[in-house]
């Protein structure tokens, strides 16, 4: 065996590590553990679920093996707030929030896929409102235009004004750029994410250039700021993520993603949550509410009595109305 086939088995036996390890965490269930820390009060709970830490101002994320540093946000108003319920995080829930954190960690951009529902909206704002980070929104149709992307303009005292919008902001400022609806997107607008997807690179109608922040500080060291306030070259921060959702087509309606696009993404798919997923995050929503009538909630939607939900051979259950109104 020559040497370069020895490399190859080493290789491939190293990936074949990795992704042991990674099925050893996710199949294990840890405590969960948050820690606050203020300059007068410290707090801890514990609870069955994977592990989790938040401590004090400059704050530390920890999800089973992936650790994450949080800044504070400069802007809290921009943070999503009342998303994340620490009391009812399920197992697949912090599976998929250790995922989002560990591609963070990688400055990945993410995809989430999945049925057609709020679901992967909850989960974008949920890990969004543990790690603090301020956020930009995009709801792309098939009306959405390049200026409602880079720049809108407007014309005040007769004079032509260039406003930012939600994807120059978050680049600038650092902020996570939420694009839902990314399988609506039209031919004209793909171009323009595509570049700031893969090189953070956009030129703006107001003469404007954004360049990635490891091409801006390479060219501040030859040039200094001067030129490049010359050169109208802007910044685009180390901070700056893309979320999209969408919808897996061709099973809903839809654009295709086209390959280039499509691979400047890490994607993940989000089922719907299971039957006892689901029964546990509304018992921790709505602690005052009777479980047996919350039980039957869930089996009224889901179509089956709580004993079918692991068999999947029960009939059509029968409630009566006082059951809502419990």
């Amino acid at each position: 065996m020559n040497s370069s086939n020895i490399h190859s088995s080493i290789r491939r036996m190293n990936v074949l590590n990795r992704v042991l390890q990674c099925r050893a965490i996710n199949n294990n269930k840890l405590t969960l553990s948050i820690k606050y820390y203020s300059s007068n009060v410290s707090m801890h709970k514990t609870s069955a679920a994977e592990s989790l830490r938040m401590e004090s101002d400059v704050t530390k994320i920890t999800i089973g093996d992936v650790t994450k540093t949080v800044k504070q946000a400069k802007n809290k108003e921009n943070v999503p707030s009342k998303y994340l319920n620490t009391d009812a995080l399920t197992q697949d829930w912090l599976s998929h929030l250790r995922w989002i954190l560990q591609k963070d960690n990688m400055s990945q951009d993410v995809f989430l896929i999945g049925k057609p529902g709020s679901l992967r909206r909850s989960l974008a704002m949920s890990y969004l409102e543990l790690t603090q980070r301020e956020v930009e929104y995009i709801c792309l149709s098939r009306d959405t235009t390049e200026a409602d992307i880079k720049q809108r303009r407007e014309i005040v005292n007769g004079t032509a004004i260039y406003y930012d919008q939600s994807a120059v902001r978050a680049a600038i400022e650092g902020r996570v750029l939420i694009l839902e609806g990314i399988e609506k997107a039209e031919r004209n607008v793909l171009p323009v994410l595509n570049n700031l997807l893969e090189n953070r690179e956009m030129h703006l109608e107001d003469g404007r250039f954004l360049v990635s922040a490891s091409t801006y500080d390479k060219l501040l060291q030859e040039h200094g700021d001067t030129e490049l306030s010359k050169w109208n070259l802007v910044r685009v921060s180390e901070d700056f993520r893309v979320l999209a959702l969408g919808l897996p087509v061709p099973q809903y309606i839809g654009n295709p993603l086209d390959p280039p696009l499509r691979s400047r993404f890490q994607a993940r798919n989000i089922p719907t949550p299971s039957y006892q997923d689901t029964l546990t995050m509304l018992t921790a929503e709505f602690p005052h509410i009777n479980r047996d009538a919350l039980t039957k909630l869930v089996s009224i939607e889901r179509g089956e009595t709580p004993a079918s939900s692991s068999d999947r051979r029960g009939r059509q259950p029968t409630f009566s109305r006082e059951v809502l109104q419990t």
